[in-house]
């Protein structure tokens, strides 16, 4: 099953990066085409060919390349023509583009047909992801399940719930509190170790971002307000993470490690696929199959598994695990707890 994953996903990559070959491609073409549409003799119908062609040859290759294999839903090909659109105008000279003015209406009719319809969606999802909460472990869980439901695709669904669940911590983040009314659960923390740091790389951060804008925009404004969003984004991305592995610490019940590293990591590993949970070695971390999840810095547990295992990352990014290294507040306690859960499974 693991290696049926791992070529699916492997797959969806590869046709995702065709997507973007040949969309690239196509562009280029066209961009180089049009750099002698005043030489026509007939530069508008030149124009309008060449806009033709990436209006609908883009879209057609995210069509063929991605909806079709059901990657992402139908509805994602909006954004891809509000995008292609974007790119007709660089294309061509503003002496080309009076035929293209109906898109200034066109996008905006898009993006309000858009908005509408996510606000219809909206009820529907906080519903479903209510009715998800309440045998979900983790909020995000929930969230992913309940986005699931509407968007009609995992892949879209774990993008989009990792965002919400970002910009959700980063607010609700420092108020809220892990819970559970599980009471056959055991609860392991990680980020008593790494919360410092990570609390002194944002305070780095912010230090840099403001001297990095001073000195980018000597030479471009633009790149250094372009600079700035992005550091802006890690900003709250690591201060959404922070309190992610607060409020996701590792669970273990009688059948599932159920395993989460902030916003990174996510995986559910069965107490039957553990072969033992120990401390690390120098030994474990050169063998193949390691995957060290940890916040920051070494593990200092490592889970050996029967069988390959399955672990998600960041934008469902999937990568097989044999050995999973991860860092504890209290490793003994986790070794101790998966040994007498494990005993107490086959008794």
């Amino acid at each position: 099953m693991n290696l049926r994953l791992s070529d699916t996903t492997l797959t969806r990559r590869r046709s995702f990066i065709t997507f973007v070959a040949l969309s690239l491609l196509l562009l280029s073409l066209e961009m180089w085409i049009a750099s002698r549409v005043e030489a026509s003799p007939q530069p508008g119908i030149l124009a309008i060919a060449i806009s033709l062609d990436i209006a609908v040859g883009v879209p057609l290759l995210f069509y063929l390349l991605i909806v079709r294999k059901k990657y992402l839903p139908l509805s994602s090909i909006v954004p891809v023509c509000i995008l292609t659109l974007l790119a007709i105008r660089f294309s061509l000279s503003s002496s080309e583009q009076s035929f293209l003015r109906f898109s200034d209406f066109l996008i905006p009719a898009i993006e309000l047909s858009v908005a509408v319809f996510l606000l219809f969606k909206l009820r529907n999802v906080i519903r479903d992801v209510r009715r998800a909460r309440r045998e979900s472990l983790y909020f995000v869980d929930a969230l992913r399940i309940g986005l699931g439901k509407s968007v009609k695709s995992d892949f879209v669904a774990a993008i989009v719930a990792s965002e919400v669940c970002m910009l959700y911590l980063v607010f609700a983040g420092w108020f809220a509190k892990f819970r559970t009314s599980r009471p056959d659960v055991s609860v392991h923390s990680y980020h008593r170790k790494s919360s410092f740091l990570f609390w002194s790389l944002m305070a780095l951060v912010i230090v840099e971002t403001f001297g990095l804008h001073l000195v980018i925009s000597i030479w471009t404004p633009t790149g250094a307000w372009v600079f700035t969003a992005i550091s802006i984004y890690t900003l709250l991305w690591m201060v959404g993470h922070t309190h992610a592995s607060r409020l996701q610490p590792v669970i273990v019940d009688d059948q599932y490690i159920y395993l989460r590293t902030g916003l990174v990591w996510r995986g559910q590993i069965a107490l039957s696929n553990v072969s033992e949970v120990r401390k690390v070695t120098k030994a474990d971390r050169q063998a193949d199959g390691f995957v060290n999840v940890s916040l920051l810095g070494d593990p200092d547990v490592v889970i050996v598994l029967t069988e390959p295992r399955m672990l998600e990352g960041l934008f469902a990014r999937r990568r097989e695990v044999k050995i999973l290294g991860i860092a504890l507040d209290d490793p003994e306690a986790i070794v101790d707890d998966v040994g007498d859960r494990t005993l107490r499974g086959r008794s």
